[in-house]
C-alpha cells in the first residue's frame, strides 16, 4: 500500500471508502495487474471495523463489536490470507426483568424466565408444535395458534424484541421491515453462542492490522482523510465521470452513503447513527459471564460491550465498557454524524431506487456496500458482494 503523492497519477480504478467492500474490491483488482487509488475520509482503514489500543494496552473496537462469521469456505480463506484468524465463539445475555438470560433465548433461558413446572410445559408445547426444529423467528412464533407457545412470544416481544426495537430504530415495530424482527431468532436447544456459522473469529492482531495487509500491494496507493465528493463531478446529462476536473474513463466503485453522492436531490435517506460512551473502571470484570448484554428495558441505550473479555485480554485490575445509544443520524453532528443502518421500508426503498435509477447511466460507476446500496450487510455478505463487483468490473459485464 501506497501514500498517493501525485495527484495525477494515472489509475485503473477509483474506489472510495477503505472497509470490508472498498479494500477487498481494490485488493482483487490489484491483483488483476490493475493500478488502484483507494479514498477513504477517515484517518484509519478498516472502516467501521477499526479498532485500537487504549491506555492500558485494550484492544477497542471504536465502532461497536464486529465478530467475524461465516460459512463461506472462500470468504473464510480470502480473510485468512491477511491475518491468523483466533477462533471465537461469542456469547451475549439480555437483562429481562433484572435476570440476566441467554441472547438470543434459549431452552435454557425459559428455565430463568419461569417456576419449574411453569418452564417444563413450555418446553413439551415448543416440542409439540415445532419438532426437532432449532430455531424458530419471533414473529412465527406471534402467529401460533398454541396459547403456551403464543403467550411466551408475546411476553418476549413486551419485553425485549419491541422494545429493543424502539430503541435501536426509533420506530415501532410495525414500522420496520419484517427482516428486521427476524435477525436474533428464538433458539429451540440449549445453545449458548450468539452465531452458530462454521467459522467464526477474531483476528489476531485486531482488525485495523488486517486491513493494513489487505490493502498492502504495489498497485494500491492509499488517500486517508480524502473526502472523494469535492473531488468528483458527475455530468449526468453527457454520461460523464470527472476525477479532479479531468474525465475519468476507468472503474469507480463508491462504498458511501448514495445520497450523499447526489447532494440530497431526492431528498436524504433516513440511516441511524450510533453514540458510544466508553468508560475505564478498576475491576476485573464488569458483565457477568458474557463480553456482550442487551439491556431492552433499560432508558435510552441498548446494550453494553466489555472489550476487555471480548478479546480475552488480560490486563489484571482494569476494564473497558461501551455502552451503546441508537439515534437519528444527523450529517456533522458529534454524536450521530457516522450512519451505520439503513431504515429499510417501502418508502426509503423507493427514495433509494431514485438514486439507483440516475445513477445507471454510468457504466463504470459501481456501488457497493451497506450504504451505497441501502442494504444491511454482515461483514461476510459485504466480502461476497465486493467479490461480486470485482468480477463485474474485471470481465466488463456490469450487472
Amino acid at each position: 500500500m501506497k501514500i498517493a503523492e501525485d495527484a495525477f497519477m494515472k489509475y485503473d480504478s477509483i474506489i472510495a471508502g477503505a472497509g470490508f467492500s472498498g479494500a477487498t474490491i481494490a485488493r482483487k483488482l490489484a491483483e488483476a495487474g490493475k493500478k488502484v487509488l483507494v479514498c477513504d475520509r477517515r484517518k484509519h482503514v478498516s472502516g467501521n471495523m477499526y479498532d485500537a489500543y487504549d491506555e492500558n494496552g485494550i484492544l477497542v473496537q471504536k465502532y461497536g463489536p464486529h465478530i467475524f462469521h461465516t460459512n463461506s469456505d472462500a470468504i473464510w480463506q480470502f480473510v485468512c490470507r491477511f491475518s491468523r484468524m483466533k477462533e471465537y465463539r461469542l456469547k451475549c445475555s439480555a437483562e429481562i426483568d433484572g435476570r440476566m438470560v441467554p441472547s438470543p433465548f434459549n431452552l435454557s433461558a425459559i428455565d430463568l424466565l419461569y417456576e419449574k413446572e411453569d418452564g417444563k410445559r413450555l418446553k413439551a408445547q415448543l416440542r409439540k408444535e415445532y419438532g426437532d426444529r432449532k430455531t424458530i423467528t419471533i414473529v412465527e412464533m406471534l402467529a401460533s395458534s398454541n396459547a403456551v407457545v403464543r403467550s411466551y412470544a408475546e411476553m418476549l416481544f413486551e419485553k425485549d424484541y419491541r422494545l429493543y426495537t424502539a430503541k435501536q430504530w426509533g420506530l415501532k415495530p410495525e414500522e420496520i421491515d419484517v427482516s428486521v424482527l427476524n435477525r436474533v431468532p428464538v433458539l429451540l436447544d440449549d445453545r449458548d453462542t450468539f452465531f452458530n456459522d462454521k467459522y467464526e473469529a477474531l483476528p489476531e492482531k485486531g482488525y485495523t492490522e488486517m486491513f493494513r495487509k489487505l490493502l498492502d500491494h504495489p498497485n494500491i496507493t492509499m488517500r486517508l482523510e480524502t473526502d472523494v465528493i469535492p473531488l468528483m463531478k458527475l455530468d449526468v446529462s453527457n454520461k460523464l465521470l470527472y476525477w479532479e476536473q479531468n474525465i475519468f474513463t476507468g472503474d469507480f466503485v463508491f462504498t458511501g452513503a448514495i445520497d450523499e453522492l447526489l447532494a440530497y436531490k431526492y431528498g436524504k435517506l433516513p440511516y441511524r447513527a450510533l453514540w458510544f460512551d466508553y468508560k475505564t473502571l478498576p475491576a476485573d470484570r464488569y458483565i457477568d459471564r458474557t463480553p456482550i448484554a442487551v439491556y431492552p428495558q433499560r432508558e435510552g441505550y441498548t446494550r453494553i460491550t466489555e472489550y476487555k473479555w471480548l478479546q480475552e485480554q488480560h490486563v489484571d485490575g482494569m476494564t473497558k465498557i461501551a455502552t451503546e445509544y441508537p439515534l437519528e443520524y444527523v450529517p456533522g453532528d458529534e454524536k450521530a454524524g457516522e450512519p451505520y443502518y439503513p431504515v429499510i421500508n417501502d418508502t426509503n426503498v423507493e427514495l433509494y431506487q431514485n438514486y439507483r435509477n440516475e445513477l445507471s447511466v454510468f457504466e463504470r460507476l459501481y456501488l457497493c456496500g451497506r450504504l451505497a446500496e441501502y442494504k444491511y450487510y454482515n461483514m461476510d455478505d459485504a466480502i461476497q458482494r465486493a467479490f461480486e463487483v470485482s468480477e463485474e468490473i474485471l470481465s466488463g459485464d456490469k450487472t
